[in-house]
């Protein structure tokens, strides 16, 4: 099994558990894709990607992200970092210890919220800010 690469955001969050999925809901958009690639009739030469979910927008995915590759913990309470990273599909102590060190660097001690997208292609060069109250951690290798 190849290597993979993982991209890691973290953070804490007010927003309700709704508010903060909304954040990455692309159903609209996958409705207009899905016509686009059915519909004979469809008005356009392209489905509308102004209906991207604002996660593909901020990770700049020209169209929708992979949903079977994407692990989101939410909760209402702040736990340790260390604690969230267990939550994630890592599976890999060494790994697990390399997104711990890059939280800590980053300032990060507990969230209440923490995301975890497999994408070997993507590349985020200039991480935003914020995306949806989490900062964006970095991309790490899990061994095969």
């Amino acid at each position: 099994m190849a290597e993979q690469r993982v991209h890691i955001w973290a953070g804490t969050t007010n927003k309700t558990e709704e508010q903060f999925y909304k954040y990455f809901d692309q159903s609209k958009f996958l409705k207009d894709y899905n016509l686009f690639k059915t519909d004979e009739a469809y008005p356009r030469n392209s489905p509308d990607f102004g209906l991207r979910s604002a996660f593909s927008k901020a990770i700049d995915k020209p169209y929708d992200y992979d949903a079977n590759w994407i692990t989101i913990y939410y909760s209402r309470k702040r736990i340790s970092v260390q604690a969230a990273i267990e939550e994630l599909p890592i599976w890999n102590d060494q790994t697990e210890v390399e997104i711990y060190q890059a939280c800590v660097k980053k300032g990060i001690s507990t969230v209440n919220v923490i995301l975890c997208y497999a994408d070997n292609e993507l590349t985020i060069d200039k991480p935003l800010e914020s995306y949806n109250d989490m900062i964006y951690v970095g991309s790490f290798n899990i061994p095969g």
